[in-house]
């Protein structure tokens, strides 16, 4: 862990060191775990994460709202440390988030944040409760996929999770889908070390495979376009999850209509690559909503 520590910048060490709540909310028969930063009076900004990831996916980039916003990440069902619970339909996750949401800052409209899988779940919540959100940003989530395109799960599941007989074997084999090279390695090491729990006889991903492998629209161009929120698109410039067609088409749908930010030198993983231009394309968005609220 020095080595570890000894690797990351000054402001990811002060990121990491600022104090989060953790916590348990029941939805729906699933018991949601979630993290919380900043002064809960504060406008709420919910983080949600992608495939098997969980709210240890935002640990370095909260921090970095949390000085104007109460910065909530919830894990979806059957993720992180929330519950094994069965009930894994996007739907399902988009009301997760909003119960969270409503549970931790009653009567306030959130803004939400979405990467990946969680972009989408965002989209769907801002279907159901667009008019009471403050905003919704969506990130590397590419609104439609090619023509013929059919939904391929991103993880290959199994339905019984391997069992790694110690931790390190368990960490050596850890790595990001879709796969790419990463430029903080320091936050790739602290997400592989929060993904796995013991397990009797060894060490399993904390995720429950059955959660990874649910079906989920093809196109939400119709969806974007009719909410009742503010939007933004956001995606990384080297993503190629939202590649050269999903920004083309992105340009021609949404040009003029909603903001359409490219995230330089990020890949589909955009945390894990350039977490500060992250952090400022985020605190840029939030600003001109607001300063546009006021006028």
């Amino acid at each position: 862990m020095q080595e570890l520590v000894s690797s990351m910048p000054a402001w990811a060490i002060a990121a990491r060191a600022m104090e989060s709540r953790s916590g348990f909310i029941e939805v729906d028969g699933c018991s949601i775990h979630y993290l919380a930063w900043g002064d809960a009076s504060l406008p709420p900004l919910v983080l949600v994460h992608g495939n098997a990831a969980s709210a240890e996916w935002w640990r370095f980039v909260a921090p970095l709202l949390a000085n104007a916003y109460h910065v909530i990440a919830p894990d979806l069902g059957g993720m992180g440390d929330s519950s094994h619970c069965g009930r894994y339909a996007r739907e399902r996750y988009a009301d997760q988030v909003m119960h969270v949401a409503d549970s931790l800052a009653p009567g306030r409209a959130p803004v939400v944040v979405g990467h990946s899988l969680g972009g989408f779940v965002a989209i769907m919540a801002g279907v159901s409760h667009g008019d009471r959100m403050a905003g919704l940003v969506v990130l590397d989530s590419p609104p439609r996929e090619p023509d013929g395109a059919t939904f391929v799960s991103y993880v290959q599941s199994r339905p019984v999770p391997k069992i790694y007989p110690d931790r390190e074997s368990a960490l050596q084999r850890f790595k990001v889908l879709p796969d790419q090279p990463v430029n903080c390695a320091f936050y790739l090491d602290h997400i592989a070390r929060t993904a796995i729990r013991p397990e009797a006889g060894g060490w399993r991903w904390k995720f429950d495979p059955a959660a990874l492998t649910h079906p989920r629209r093809l196109d939400y161009v119709q969806d974007l376009l009719d909410m009742r929120c503010p939007v933004a698109l956001m995606w990384g410039e080297l993503s190629e999850r939202f590649g050269s067609e999903a920004r083309g088409f992105a340009h021609a749908a949404f040009d003029g209509v909603l903001p359409l930010v490219e995230i330089a030198n990020a890949r589909h993983h955009i945390m894990l690559d350039e977490p500060l231009a992250l952090v400022t394309a985020l605190r840029t968005q939030l600003a001109n909503w607001k300063a546009a609220r006021k006028g």
